[in-house]
């Protein structure tokens, strides 16, 4: 009996090797980025569902072996088939790894093909499976004590990670104009503007575009990088900071080092970035943003922040035992955008972000004593949100498709930005920058063109411009247009074309 329970206790402890991979200490790089690190609640968690797993499994196996003629052979069938669809569960967070070496559909073919291969032997020959699959069970068993115990050593100290600091006080100083300047992640221009028959309906986006300075061949910041290679890392200093980023090393968990094509540098959060120098006028600026730390670094800077990480599997799980033990089991059974529920835990915890989001850029844009807002937004960023008409396969299973449909999470974001100007007076004393930090970084992505939209408080006619320029020069735009010195659209396309 007790063999049987070990095994069982190996094996349940082997599904949930994923989340027990969350609690193994992280590298400074990644927990530069974090909020939170892994703590008791998660280890109480997965100890929970690894013993009722394994409680489970004893009870079938015992269960199983006290059954008698056709009903045992049936069974004796079946029983390897379901571990190797159970450790199928457990090893598909390795898809999201070899997604680097080939596309979602090779490799999810291929995993499908291992999966149909490895249940079609075991149900062909199932004592030899069960044999094999004990067998491994018990070799497993030392990684218990691995699992069990390494983690209260990893947890013992106190979180690493320091605290936001406190917001800096606000001045008494506001700007001739107002800017509120939104960054959409991974937003396209080729995507969104090119085929607008194609496009969900974007009735804000497009009636802004409409009257305001659009521009269709605006460069990303990191132009002369491979669109796949530009990460939003490096593109954020370089718009904030208005320079090019080369490089960057993260000494500890809140200093990250830049240097500049001008060969200057600065730590993350300090130097002249664009809060830095709105406060040098004394002018009040508020950030709310994911991914990057903004808080944490800028705080100093800035009168009001908000900030989350980018939600994935590892970060997901609620913040109390019984609910992480619960998302941690549920996460087994879906991928970050894919999910027999529905909408999958990771889907749903990007939504919640996109909401907060939301509600911090409607408060500073109604907010009178900000003199710039920005906010960096998750969408269209992937994970792409779930759309119970849609659905997440069939026809809309192309990337495009999926990335194509989001577009409304940007039109709906800019919708509430307008309504909150209107219903707060401001609208005639803001001005509205709408851009991204680099393009959809899709297959079929070929061209380094970001969405370009400025508009000017008073603005009605509007203007488009078909000329090439860099969105670098997007941060010292910013400042000329709240001291006043950008008054026109043509003002707007000279300003940058001369930055170029």
């Amino acid at each position: 009996m007790w063999r049987n329970y070990r095994i069982s206790l190996s094996f349940a402890n082997l599904v949930y090797v994923r989340a027990w991979a969350d609690l193994i200490p992280i590298d400074t790089g990644e927990l530069y980025h974090r909020k939170t690190v892994p703590g008791f609640h998660l280890y109480f968690a997965l100890v929970g569902d690894v013993i009722l797993l394994s409680l489970l499994i004893f009870a079938v196996l015992t269960a199983a072996s006290r059954l008698r003629g056709r009903a045992r052979v049936w069974v004796g069938r079946i029983l390897p088939v379901l571990a190797i669809a159970a450790m199928a569960l457990a090893t598909s967070f390795l898809r999201t790894h070899l997604l680097h070496y080939a596309s979602a559909r090779i490799v999810s073919m291929l995993l499908a093909v291992m999966f149909l291969l490895a249940a079609g032997l075991a149900a062909g020959f199932p004592t030899v499976a069960s044999r094999w699959i004990k067998g491994f069970a018990l070799a497993a068993t030392p990684c218990l004590a691995v699992t069990f115990l390494a983690p209260l050593y990893y947890l013992s100290g106190p979180s690493p990670l320091p605290a936001d600091p406190p917001l800096a006080q606000r001045l008494a100083g506001a700007p001739a104009v107002r800017v509120v300047w939104v960054v959409f992640d991974d937003w396209d221009e080729r995507l969104t503007f090119e085929n607008p028959l194609a496009l969900p309906p974007v009735p804000a986006l497009m009636n802004l575009a409409t009257r305001s300075f659009a521009a269709t061949h605006a460069l990303a910041v990191l132009d002369g990088t491979p669109v796949v290679d530009m990460a939003t890392a490096n593109a954020i200093p370089s718009l904030l900071y208005g320079k090019l980023l080369l490089g960057s090393t993260t000494e500890d968990i809140a200093t990250r080092q830049l240097l500049f094509a001008d060969h200057t540098t600065a730590a993350f959060g300090k130097g002249d970035s664009v809060f830095a120098r709105m406060r040098a006028r004394g002018w009040n600026s508020a950030a709310a943003g994911w991914y990057l730390p903004y808080c944490r670094v800028f705080a100093p800077q800035l009168s009001d922040c908000y900030w989350d990480v980018r939600y994935d599997q590892a970060t997901s799980a609620g913040a109390a035992p019984p609910e992480a033990a619960l998302d941690e089991t549920r996460m087994l059974f879906e991928t970050e955008m894919y999910s027999p529920f529905g909408r999958s835990l990771v889907d749903a915890r990007h939504f919640g972000e996109y909401e907060a989001l939301t509600a911090a850029a409607r408060r500073y844009a109604a907010d009178p004593s900000i003199g710039l807002t920005f906010i960096h937004f998750n969408v269209p960023h992937a994970p792409f949100f779930y759309n119970p008409e849609l659905g997440r396969f069939g026809r809309k299973d192309h990337p495009d498709d999926l990335y194509i449909d989001g577009l409304k999470w940007v039109d709906r974001a800019v919708s509430e930005i307008l309504g909150s100007l209107d219903s707060s007076g401001l609208a005639s004393k803001t001005a509205i920058v709408l851009s991204s930090d680099h393009p959809a970084r899709l297959i079929t992505r070929t061209t380094p063109y970001v969405p370009f939209i400025v508009h000017l408080p008073g603005e009605d006619g509007g203007m488009f411009s078909n000329r090439e320029f860099s969105a670098i020069g997007t941060a010292d735009l910013v400042l000329a247009m709240a001291a006043g010195d950008v008054r026109t659209p043509a003002d707007v396309e000279s300003f940058l074309i001369g930055h170029h």
